[in-house]
C-alpha cells in the first residue's frame, strides 16, 4: 500500500459528534494509515513530488556531459518541465508550487540547451520566452537580494546564453585553499554549490591577473574538495543526495574542465563544445586519480562519471527527478519516518512491536564513522539513511523516537553524547558545522530549543552548565514581537513553538519570555483557526497549525489548542491523511518544499496532545499571573533581537 500524495482536503461534517469523539476517530484513521503503509523494515516511503530544479539540473548535466542515451533522458526531463509550467510562465520548486526565480532560471536554461525535435523545440522556445517575461515582471535576477542566489541564477542563464555573466559578483574560489578548520567555518555545507558556481563563473573568464591566478591555484583544490564530499557521502556519485546539486556540479565540471567530449552543443561564453565522459564505467577509486582501466583519468572526469551514474539511477518513470532523492537508487529517508514514528509513540504505540522495528531501523541508520569535512564524530544521523551529511536537525528527529524506547539503548546513548559534542561554544546548536560562520548553517533557535528539550527529556538536569548556557543563548534570540525564527522552516511558528514547548517542559511556561512568545503565537492565528507563516495573507497549513496546537497544549491553553484542533479535524482527508504545507526551507526565501510524513506526524501528535488535555473549561488559564515561574528570565536581554544574526 502506498501513501497518498495529492488528494483534495475533505471537509468532514461534525455529524453531531463532540470534539473528543472526532479526535479519537481522526487519530484512529491517521494511525491506521501510517501502520498500514509501514515497510517490513520499520521504515516508510515518504511521497516526494518531482522537483523542477532537480529535473532541470539533471537534464543539463546529462545533455552536456553524457552519452547519446543520456541525452534521451535529458529530453524526457525537458518534456516533463514543459508539462508542469505554471500559467504565469514561470516554474515553482515542485509541481503546482508558485513560480520562483531559481526554478524558473533552471528550467529556462535546460530548455534552451537541450534541443528537442519539433514540435517540442518550438514549445521549448515559447516556454523560455514566457520564463524570461516572468523574470522581467518580477524585477529580473538583479532584484534578488541574496547574493548567492543571484550568482546562481545569473550564471545558469549566462551558460544558456540568456543573460550576461559580466556583472556577476566574483565567487572567491580561493577560499578552498584555507586551512580545513577555517574553510569549514566559512563554507560549511555550501562547499559543493560554492565550488560549482566558482567553476561556472570561470568559463566566462576571470577579471584581472589576480583573479586568474587565484583560479589557477585554487581549481585543483576545489576539485579535490568535491571528490572528498562525494567520497564521504558513500561514493555513490551524488552531492547531498540531491539531483539538482549533483547536476549543477556535473555541469560545472564538464563545461570547464578537462573532460573529453564527442561534441554536441557550444555553450555560451566559449567557443568549445560541452564536455562528456566517453566511458562512465571506468570510475576511479576515491582519491586515487586512476581509472580501473589503463592510463590515468582526470579527477574531473571521475567525478563527472560518478555523478552521471547517480542521475541515471534516480530518474523517475515520468522523466523527472525528485528533490533530495537520497544516496540510494531506492529512496531511503530518515526524517519524515521519524516524525511519523514519534507521533505513533505519542498516540499510544510506543511499546508496539512495529515501533520497536522502527527504532531498530533508525539505530541502524546511525553513522558509525567520522565525517571529516564537518569535523564530525560518529554517532549522528542524516536525512538519507546511513550515508550522507550528518547534521543536528535530522539527528534530533531520530533521538525523539529513540527516547520512546529503551533509555539505555547504545544508539541512543551514542546519539546523546554526539549531540552534546556538537554544541557551539556560544551555547547554541548549528546544523552541520560547530561554531560556523555561515548564517544559513546556524546558530539556530529552533534547533537549539529542540536540542535542549531532547537533552532534558533524556535526563540531563536543567542545572547542567551546558543546558544553562544553551538556554541563556536561546532566550536572547527572541524577536521584538515575541517570536523566534528557524533556519529550515519558514515563518515565525516553528521556532516559537519549539521554545514554548521547551519552556513548558522546564516549568517556565508563565515566564516573561514565554508570555511574549505565546502572545505572538496567538496573534498569528488566522480567523479560521489555522496558522501559517505569521503573515495573515498566507493561508493556513497543517504543519504550522499542528505545531501551534502542540505549543498551546503544552502551555495549558486548552481552548486555543482545541480551536486549532478543530481546523485539523476539518482538513483531514477521507483516508486519514492531511495535505502537507509548503513549509520546509531548502534555500531561504526562495526554495520551499513540503514533506508528507512530517505533516502526518505533526498533525497526529497535535491531536493526541489535545486529546490528553482536560476539557477547555477546566484548563488553567495560561495568562493567569499567579504562580509564574522562571522569574530570572525577566532580565534576559532582547537588544539586537530581529537583527538577522541568527538567520
Amino acid at each position: 500500500m502506498s501513501l497518498p500524495l495529492n488528494q483534495h482536503p475533505h471537509q468532514h461534517p461534525h455529524d453531531g459528534l463532540d470534539r473528543q469523539a472526532r479526535i479519537e476517530g481522526a487519530v484512529a484513521a491517521s494511525t491506521g494509515l501510517l501502520l498500514a503503509t509501514q515497510l517490513p523494515t520499520g521504515a516508510w516511503t515518504n511521497p516526494r513530488p518531482a522537483a523542477v530544479s532537480g529535473t532541470a539540473g539533471a537534464a543539463l548535466a546529462l545533455h552536456l556531459a553524457g552519452t547519446g542515451a543520456d541525452r534521451a533522458l535529458a529530453e524526457g526531463g525537458c518534456a516533463w518541465l514543459l508539462r508542469v509550467r505554471n500559467p504565469d510562465g514561470g516554474w515553482g520548486t515542485l509541481e503546482g508550487f508558485p513560480s520562483d526565480v531559481v526554478a524558473t532560471c533552471m528550467a529556462a536554461a535546460a530548455l534552451t540547451l537541450v534541443p528537442r525535435p519539433d514540435p517540442g523545440d518550438a514549445a521549448a522556445r515559447e516556454a523560455v520566452a514566457g520564463a524570461l517575461a516572468w523574470l522581467g515582471a518580477a524585477g529580473g535576477v538583479e532584484a534578488v537580494a541574496d547574493r548567492t542566489v543571484r550568482q546562481l541564477c545569473s550564471l545558469v542563464l549566462a551558460l544558456a546564453g540568456l543573460g550576461d555573466a559580466g556583472g556577476v559578483s566574483r565567487v572567491p574560489v580561493e577560499l578552498v585553499l584555507l586551512p580545513a578548520a577555517l574553510r569549514r567555518k566559512v563554507l560549511s555545507y555550501l562547499s559543493p554549490p560554492f565550488v560549482a558556481l566558482a567553476l561556472l563563473q570561470s568559463r566566462f573568464g576571470a577579471a584581472g591577473p589576480l583573479a586568474r591566478g587565484a583560479l589557477a591555484a585554487a581549481r585543483p583544490a576545489a576539485v579535490r574538495l568535491l571528490g572528498a564530499v562525494q567520497y564521504q557521502e558513500g561514493d555513490v556519485g551524488s552531492y547531498g543526495g540531491d539531483p539538482w546539486l549533483t547536476g549543477l556540479v556535473v555541469t560545472a565540471l564538464a563545461s570547464t574542465g578537462s573532460v573529453a567530449s564527442p561534441g554536441s552543443v557550444a555553450l555560451a561564453g566559449s567557443g568549445r563544445s560541452s564536455g562528456s565522459v566517453a566511458s562512465p564505467g571506468s570510475v576511479a577509486s576515491p582519491g586515487s586519480g586512476t581509472s580501473s582501466g589503463s592510463g590515468t583519468e582526470p579527477d574531473d572526469a571521475r567525478l563527472v562519471a560518478a555523478g552521471l551514474d547517480y542521475l541515471r539511477a534516480t530518474v523517475q518513470p515520468d522523466g523527472s527527478w525528485c528533490m533530495i532523492h537520497g544516496m540510494e537508487t531506492a529512496r531511503v529517508e530518515v526524517t519524515g519516518p521519524a516524525f511519523a514514528a514519534a507521533a505513533l509513540g505519542t498516540a499510544g504505540f510506543a511499546d508496539d512491536p512495529r515501533l520497536a522495528r522502527t527504532r531498530t531501523w533508525l539505530a541502524d541508520c546511525q553513522q558509525t564513522t567520522p565525517f571529516p569535512l564537518y569535523d564530525c564524530p560518529p554517532g549522528g544521523w542524516t536525512w538519507s539513511g546511513p550515508k550522507g551529511w550528518p547534521n543536528v536537525l535530522d539527528s534530533l528527529a531520530v533521538l525523539e523516537v529513540l527516547l520512546q524506547g529503551d533509555r539505555d539503548a547504545p544508539a541512543l546513548r551514542r546519539g546523546l553524547d554526539w549531540l552534546l559534542a556538537r554544541q557551539d561554544r556560544r551555547g547554541s546548536w548549528s546544523t552541520f558545522v560547530r561554531n560556523t560562520l555561515v548564517p544559513l548553517d546556524g546558530p539556530c533557535p529552533y534547533i537549539t530549543a529542540k536540542a535542549l528539550l531532547v537533552l532534558h527529556e533524556a535526563g540531563v538536569p536543567a542545572s547542567d552548565p551546558r543546558l544553562v548556557r544553551g538556554l541563556r543563548w536561546l532566550l536572547r534570540r527572541q524577536d521584538r514581537d515575541g517570536g523566534f525564527r528557524a533556519l529550515w522552516h519558514r515563518g515565525v511558528v516553528p521556532a516559537t513553538v519549539a521554545v514554548l514547548r521547551l519552556l513548558a517542559a522546564l516549568g517556565r511556561s508563565r515566564s516573561p519570555v514565554a508570555r511574549r512568545a505565546l502572545d505572538r503565537l496567538r496573534a498569528a492565528q488566522l480567523p479560521d483557526g489555522s496558522w501559517s507563516t505569521g503573515d495573515r495573507g498566507e493561508p493556513g497549513t497543517v504543519d504550522e497549525t499542528a505545531r501551534a496546537v502542540l505549543a498551546l497544549a503544552a502551555c495549558g491553553d486548552g481552548a486555543g489548542a482545541a480551536r486549532g484542533a478543530d481546523w485539523l479535524l476539518d482538513h483531514q482527508r477521507p483516508d486519514g491523511s492531511w495535505e502537507p504545507g509548503r513549509t520546509c526551507v531548502y534555500i531561504r526565501d526562495h526554495v520551499h518544499y513540503s514533506d508528507f510524513l512530517m505533516a502526518q506526524g505533526l498533525a497526529l501528535s497535535a491531536l493526541a496532545a489535545v486529546s490528553a488535555l482536560p476539557a477547555p473549561s477546566d484548563a488553567s488559564d495560561p495568562s493567569d499571573p499567579s504562580g509564574a515561574s522562571g522569574a530570572s528570565e525577566v532580565s534576559a536581554p532582547v537588544a539586537g533581537a530581529g537583527t538577522g544574526d541568527v538567520r
